[in-house]
């Protein structure tokens, strides 16, 4: 599966007397400054740029580290056009040529070159970047002290050099000076293909004009052999306008008939396009052992995974005694109320039984008015003739009523009763039911006995 470009990207040249740190946004294909910062060699860098935490998961983020130039050896080599899978199998056949150490002792990697060329060709051009294992692992010991962990290990005059657009044979030198050692790397350009790249280390500046000069024979030679150099070289200094003349004087002893002078990138452009290339995977070249990669891809996943365990930890901490504090203070709430509702039983208790009085009390006042209103209510519309002899109130409703009347007066009983059905308190029926007993005779001259039972509606007796 492609693995997913970076948003972000951190270059940083770790110099003997200097440390620059570059942060690039490399999101769209391009790479746009996003913050610089310099520092001495003994202070540290930003943790909050270099260290890689749980964001890079969704916004991955790229560290690229310079060699110093002086620890890494640049190989040109032709090979024929193939696929790019074939192309390492086709260099590893030639590495105990190319490398000036054993194969064992070394890492390397390759960068295929454009070709300028207007004759179309065969052959491909590919720079073998070739350092020793030991400088590598003092160098990476270096960046660990400093807290940086790399992602790529590159070498930045490659850079430089293929920013480099050549419209001439000719050779293109390109100076450097890096915590007081002097050099330059000489760029072989023929046919519109890179020929020959060759690392020159100078001594005492009295020297160098002779010690320069010796290097481009020998190279102009090796060229002459091999067959690529078909004309005098044209010469070309790529250097900035503070250290130009210094060494265009010095190419000028050395030989040099006539020298072009050009601009070269800044370190800040030159680590946007490092950033850039690195971002779009068009750099192929890195130089850091891909055990060591791993080893920190691991680093960072475990690190990120122990700080999530501990945060979740931490929150199930938290929610516990959160959980635990509530409850203590659910618990000290509740046994306060049972204390105040052990305090208010009694009262309670007492309340509800003088409730149940008052009721009482209340039921047997309105049972007294319900009576006397119903005595009141049948001794009103009793009939002259009929004479009530004893009434009773029982069930909390039931009124009943007994009387005698003469034989001839019978018929004033059902109209007593009539009269009784339609009494009304306040528009309502006084009572819901009146029955008329049965009517026998009774002890006496022509006398009969009767009796009524009434039902007093409950709005009567509330």
């Amino acid at each position: 599966m492609k693995p997913t470009p970076p948003n972000s990207c951190n270059v940083l040249l770790l110099g003997a007397d200097r440390r620059k740190l570059w942060r690039f946004s490399t999101s769209g294909g391009k790479a746009s400054a996003a913050g610089e910062h310099h520092t001495a060699p003994d202070q540290p860098l930003p943790a909050r740029w270099v260290n890689k935490g749980w964001q890079e998961f969704f916004n991955p983020r790229l560290n690229i580290a310079w060699l110093p130039q002086d620890q890494v050896f640049l190989r040109v080599v032709q090979l024929p056009k193939c696929e790019p899978a074939e192309l390492p199998q086709m260099i590893e056949f030639q590495l105990e040529k190319l490398s000036p150490l054993p194969v064992t002792h070394i890492e390397w990697s390759f960068e295929p070159v454009p070709y300028h060329g207007k004759v179309p060709t065969e052959m491909q051009t590919v720079v073998v970047c070739i350092a020793a294992r030991d400088a590598v692992q003092q160098f990476l010991g270096r960046l660990e002290g400093v807290g940086f962990r790399p992602d790529r290990l590159e070498a930045p005059m490659l850079h430089q050099v293929l920013a480099t657009k050549p419209d001439a044979d000719g050779a293109w030198v390109y100076p450097f000076t890096d915590g007081g050692r002097t050099g330059c790397l000489v760029a072989w350009w023929y046919g519109g293909a890179l020929q020959n790249l060759s690392l020159a280390n100078l001594t005492e500046a009295d020297q160098w004009p002779r010690e320069l000069s010796s290097h481009l024979e020998a190279t102009v030679w090796a060229g002459e052999l091999e067959g690529w150099l078909t004309s005098p070289p044209r010469w070309h200094l790529v250097g900035d306008k503070d250290s130009a003349p210094a060494w265009e004087r010095i190419l000028s002893d050395g030989g040099a008939a006539t020298v072009t002078v050009q601009e070269p990138l800044a370190d800040a452009a030159l680590a946007a396009a490092s950033a850039r290339r690195a971002a779009n995977a068009e750099s192929l070249a890195n130089l850091l052992p891909p055990d060591i990669a791993s080893r920190y891809r691991s680093q960072w996943q475990d690190r990120v995974m122990a700080r999530g365990l501990i945060a979740v930890f931490c929150l199930y901490v938290l929610g516990v005694v959160s959980y635990l504090v509530a409850l203590n203070l659910l618990q000290f709430q509740k046994t306060e109320l049972d204390t105040q509702v052990a305090s208010l039983s009694q009262t309670y208790t007492n309340a509800l039984v003088t409730k149940g009085r008052i009721t009482v009390m209340k039921e047997q006042i309105s049972l007294k008015y319900a009576a006397l209103e119903g005595l009141k209510a049948a001794a009103a519309r009793l009939p002259e003739g009929l004479t009530l002899t004893d009434f009773s109130f029982s069930q909390g409703s039931r009124f009943t009523l007994r009387g005698v009347a003469p034989a001839a007066e019978v018929t004033k009983i059902t109209d007593f009763v009539v009269a009784l059905r339609a009494v009304e308190v306040n528009g309502q029926p006084l009572f819901s039911s009146v029955n008329q007993g049965n009517i026998g005779s009774a002890p006496g001259a022509a006398m009969m006995s009767w009796n009524a039972t009434c039902e007093l509606r409950p709005a009567e007796i509330k």
